[in-house]
């Protein structure tokens, strides 16, 4: 096994003993296999079916106008439609709260960690983006007793969180030293990067090279962000380092304990949703190449959406286009902008993910990906024909390119195929009243 940077390097100038970010874990060059993770990926406000399920059979069928960002990883996605949620709530607060448990008390994501715990730095990660932003309607996560989980829409709270930075504000609690951004966690760990270095073979040498060009563009993203934001009109932001306590373009002190950065929090402004969504999966990307955690969550806005996202050329706010009317009017064209960006981001980080060696393949093809909303039918607010789809390749365990349609089952089975995907030997999750075990066919072995 290669050597792994200590993760309690001290940060020079930094007020704290801090952990280096990178927490870097170089996995042996003739590794056969990378160990499989899970993302579970939330898109609000369900679909229209007509629009997002694909048309013709398993092997042979076309992608809908919803869907039509993933042409490109098409063959990497099982499409799967006809799954209903039984039992349980209704509309968008009950279909949030099954649908990674199942009617069972505790959600999959959590499940998973608890059971690979150990393994890895982190059991899990929850991000967000936009989702703590004017949510009435919950999160998806839920640890055991259904007690539920808050996700970090702070990308930089959320880097810090998987690398050990020291954390302050928006939303993980202040009262830690500050951080100058100025001043880059790499540069500040030359010597260390170097005597790892001088450690390593050629092909691991090139594997840290990729990682650290990578945590470098992240970097400068987040910096670039808290810089934007500080220089925002304000007679009381402070002379001096650029601390994440004066992040607060408004002015406002970052209060101990939860706190934001105005209102709405300068992560949560739809200006940037884009570029937040992007730090987030970048980190995602980063967690699961250096083997931080297996099990991600990642909620993209939440039930009855209020967000503003023009950018995609839709008119409405998200939960007004899906109340679409029919699928011919102008405001099921905004909807299908929408759902179609967001289709379009499981495509961007399955992209990313190809784009990492890991054993013998990438980090796609040893993840699962599971994309869920909490509805089926945006105008019903029912929860049949739920709009789900698995990308990635689990090790091997699942097979892309298909196409599923199975009308009336149990979106529980799907749950339970998951976490046979990641190797745990269950036959239930939840909800029973349509028998046990997972998919039929779905995932190799099971």
């Amino acid at each position: 096994m290669a050597p792994m940077i200590n993760r309690r390097s001290l940060l020079k100038g930094a007020a704290a003993t801090i952990p280096l970010s990178m927490g870097l874990r170089l996995k042996p060059a003739l590794a056969a296999q990378g160990p499989k993770r899970a993302i579970f990926f939330f898109i609000p406000d369900g679909c229209v079916p007509s629009l997002f399920h694909p048309t013709g059979t398993e092997t042979n069928f076309q992608l809908s106008p919803m869907t039509q960002a993933l042409e490109p990883v098409k063959n990497r996605c099982v499409f799967l439609n006809g799954f209903e949620m039984y039992e349980g709530g209704n509309s968008h607060g009950g279909g949030v709260q099954k649908v990674l448990t199942g009617n069972s008390d505790q959600s999959l994501d959590v499940f998973l960690a608890e059971r690979l715990r150990g393994q890895t730095p982190l059991s899990s990660i929850f991000f967000g983006i936009h989702a703590t932003h004017e949510n009435g309607s919950d999160y998806f996560s839920f640890l055991p007793g259904n007690k539920v989980r808050t996700p970090e829409d702070n990308p930089i709270a959320a880097f810090r969180s998987v690398f050990g930075m020291a954390s302050a504000g928006g939303g993980s609690g202040g009262g830690a030293a500050a951080t100058d951004f100025r001043s880059s966690i790499l540069d500040n760990s030359v010597a260390e990067i170097q005597q790892l270095e001088n450690r390593l073979g050629q092909l691991e040498r090139q594997k840290l090279d990729l990682h650290l060009t990578s945590l470098r563009e992240v970097e400068r993203r987040i910096s670039s962000l808290a810089r934007a934001a500080a220089a925002g009109p304000s007679s009381r932001r402070p002379a001096g380092p650029l601390t994440v306590e004066t992040f607060n373009s408004e002015g406002f002190e970052v209060p101990e304990g939860p706190g934001f950065f105005g209102y709405p929090a300068i992560f949560n402004r739809e200006e940037n949703f884009e570029l937040v969504g992007k730090l987030q999966t970048d980190t995602i990307a980063l967690a699961l190449a250096n083997d931080m955690t297996r099990v991600v969550g990642l909620q993209w806005s939440h039930p009855v959406s209020p967000t503003q996202m023009a950018f995609t050329g839709s008119t409405q706010r998200h939960h007004d286009a899906s109340h679409y009317g029919a699928p011919t009017t102008p405001t099921a064209a905004n909807f299908v902008k929408l759902q179609n960006y967001y289709t379009g981001q499981l495509k961007n980080l399955m992209q990313k993910l190809d784009a990492v060696p890991d054993g013998d393949g990438t980090l796609l093809d040893n993840t699962i990906i599971f994309l869920f909303s909490e509805l089926g039918d945006s105008n019903l607010h029912d929860h049949r024909n739920m709009p789900f789809i698995l990308a990635g390749g689990a090790g091997g365990a699942l097979k892309g390119g298909r196409y599923l349609n199975l009308p009336g089952e149990a979106h529980s089975k799907i749950l339970v195929s998951i976490a046979n995907a990641m190797d745990q030997n269950i036959d239930s999750f939840g909800f029973t009243g349509k028998g046990r075990g997972g998919v039929p066919g779905l995932i190799t072995g099971s």
